[in-house]
């Protein structure tokens, strides 16, 4: 697949909101920081865990800001290769993956729309 390594320091920004999505990552070291575009903290991504993808397969500039918060290694994912891999699963697979992902985009303003809706019946 001819991935690459990619390592970077504490506190180095990965990507922004509004970038172009060129590749998704493996984290094979440390921790990373998941930013909405409101600036509130969203999740975090563990040694293990891929991110970026996201963006790649739903066909949008990035939605999030990643920042590290340990010094951290990643398997870079291209974009191609991603989308190549996608694109051989079954249709089924990838109907629930984008399910999945719109939902996951419209959590963060569903949920400040209940938290609004309740705070006004109290």
């Amino acid at each position: 697949m001819g991935e690459e390594n990619i390592s970077w320091k504490v506190g180095e920004i990965i990507h922004k909101t509004g970038d172009e999505p060129d590749f998704a990552y493996l984290l094979t070291k440390g921790e990373v920081e998941i930013i909405s575009d409101k600036g509130t903290r969203v999740g975090f991504i563990n040694e293990d865990e891929v991110f970026g993808e996201l963006s790649i397969l739903l066909n949008t500039k990035r939605t999030v800001t990643a920042i590290t918060l340990k010094e951290s290694k990643a398997l870079l994912i291209p974009k191609k290769n991603l989308l190549d891999d996608y694109n051989k699963t079954s249709f089924f697979i990838r109907a629930i993956l984008r399910s999945t992902y719109v939902r996951l985009t419209n959590l963060n303003s569903t949920i400040k729309i209940d938290l609004e809706n309740l705070n006004k019946k109290a």
